[in-house]
């Protein structure tokens, strides 16, 4: 009984210590200065989130069915996916470095898509038609769904309800909520560490 104790006071600690460490590195590509603020806002919130107790609890908590579960959770469980995402072990990054790494360009299109990205590339695409009118936390929110697909998760392309309860939609979600708890819109934060000069590239969008 002692070594149950132990082991999971151990197991709590290293949830804890992994998030407060939770950190992330973003390279922006074809976004004006004027625009830098709100993706800084946005990182700020996430890492904020990510490290709380409360997002801790409402993963582990969370349900589909009657069942703590996510759906297309690639068939682990709620605690694995927390995990997953405190070390910020990506696909294509895998190593466990407690970091968001993601490229970011700003796109412009008038279609309904808010943003994607593609299994091969880190880089995800934000559509300015919505980025441009959205607040910070609504970008966290984008933002974090669009790099749970980079540690590997995926939903359907066509609304069900049951979508809402994937990884990445009920997480995104999520994020969202807490974000706006840690939101003040005063506080434009600039912290030149998050990012890295990436050259500017010309990408064909088709979705």
């Amino acid at each position: 009984m002692n070594h149950l104790i132990v082991f999971t006071f151990v197991l709590l600690l290293s949830f804890h210590t992994s998030a407060s460490k939770f950190d992330a590195q973003i390279n922006m590509v074809n976004f004006p200065q004027e625009h830098e603020a709100k993706v800084y806002q946005a990182i700020e919130l996430i890492k904020k989130v990510v490290s709380s107790q409360e997002f801790k609890e409402r993963i582990l908590a969370h349900t589909y069915e009657g069942k703590k579960i996510f759906v297309d959770n690639k068939g682990l469980s709620n605690e694995q996916i927390y995990q997953l995402i405190l070390d910020g072990s990506e696909t294509l990054i895998p190593e466990k470095n407690g970091r968001m790494d993601v490229e970011l360009e700003l796109y412009q299109n008038t279609s309904n898509t808010i943003g994607y990205t593609y299994p091969h590339t880190t880089r995800i695409w934000m559509n300015s038609k919505y980025f441009n009118k959205y607040t910070p936390v609504q970008v966290a929110d984008n933002l974090f769904h669009e790099w749970l697909h980079k540690l590997g998760f995926d939903h359907a392309i066509k609304y069900t309800l049951r979508r809402n309860y994937s990884v990445p939609y009920a997480i995104g979600y999520l994020m969202e909520e807490l974000a706006h708890k840690h939101y003040r819109p005063s506080n434009v934060r600039l912290d030149s560490s998050l990012t890295e000069p990436v050259e500017n590239l010309n990408v064909n969008q088709s979705l």
